[in-house]
């Protein structure tokens, strides 16, 4: 299964109460999805809900049908890899482990991870919670390693490193090739962060981007054009920058298809716009005078 870098891949979040994993995968994959990042919770693709034999079959079948699993991702409510209580983290942990596992079974390149979680009302020293989130990220690195994936931190409002400044800042420190972003536009925009210059300065390091609308004063994941997110600027950088990780639609709703749909179309004529003025940049520069 080899990976078309200019579609948009999809999320399921929308469908995890109402349907299986595959369902969903299936129908986003008839609107040209591909490239999937998977919720894991219990009766829509949960790991102790799988035998072995199972989980092959699962495989084979996405193979078959050319479904391609881009990532596992565990609800952030379920867990929280920078808890000063230890039992917490270690429960974190073991659950990001098996996730890993089962992303690996079933062909993904990697899982999303929310970097653990703080109270915006009283949060403990900043320096101690990253130190745990050090630790916790240092296990799950050794995993990763043991089974090809990649770990891609979630930039998100609720954790300790929820601004480009402050990712940028930890990943200096933990220098990792397996680490990764999986930036969130949406999330960046509730935090009144400038995405733009946030995905030039993080290039490198982002692994995956996750598409959705959202305001500054509303905390969504609303379809493209309902919100401030500035769409025409993000897919303009991101094919300056070279972006080659998967664009996952994020869209969190409760008619998911006819929003995805809408989403889609925004953002391909976002693309057939930068397109066109690319042609007429190239026109010019051509043009002997």
């Amino acid at each position: 299964m080899t990976k078309n870098v200019n579609h948009f891949g999809g999320s399921t979040f929308s469908f995890m109460w109402e349907s299986d994993a595959l369902s969903c995968m299936r129908s986003m994959r008839a609107l040209g999805l591909n490239d999937f990042d998977v919720i894991m919770v219990p009766g829509h693709l949960w790991h102790d809900e799988l035998s072995s034999a199972q989980r092959a079959s699962l495989a084979a079948t996405l193979k078959q049908e050319d479904i391609r699993v881009e990532s596992m991702n565990l609800p952030a409510l379920d867990h929280n890899l920078a808890s000063r209580v230890p039992e917490a983290r270690t429960y974190s942990i073991e659950l990001f482990k098996r996730a890993m596992q089962l992303g690996a079974d079933l062909g993904a390149r990697a899982v999303v991870a929310v970097p653990g979680r703080v109270s915006s009302l009283f949060p403990p020293p900043q320096v101690e919670t990253e130190k745990l989130l050090a630790d916790s990220l240092e296990q799950l690195l050794a995993v990763a390693d043991a089974l090809d994936l990649t770990v891609l931190i979630e930039s998100h409002p609720q954790t300790p490193i929820p601004t480009v400044d402050k990712i940028e800042s930890f990943l200096t420190r933990l220098d990792h090739p397996r680490l990764k972003v999986a930036y969130d536009v949406s999330n960046a925009e509730f935090v009144a962060e400038d995405q733009v210059d946030a995905i030039r300065r993080l290039a490198p390091r982002i692994g995956q981007i996750h598409l959705s609308d959202g305001t500054r004063t509303r905390w969504r994941h609303d379809r493209v054009g309902l919100g401030s997110v500035r769409f025409g600027d993000i897919m303009k950088v991101l094919d300056e920058v070279g972006f080659q990780g998967t664009r996952v639609l994020e869209i969190i709703s409760p008619t998911p298809i006819e929003d995805i749909k809408a989403s889609l179309a925004s953002l391909n004529a976002y693309r057939d716009v930068i397109a066109s003025n690319n042609e007429d940049n190239a026109a010019v520069t051509a043009r002997p005078y």
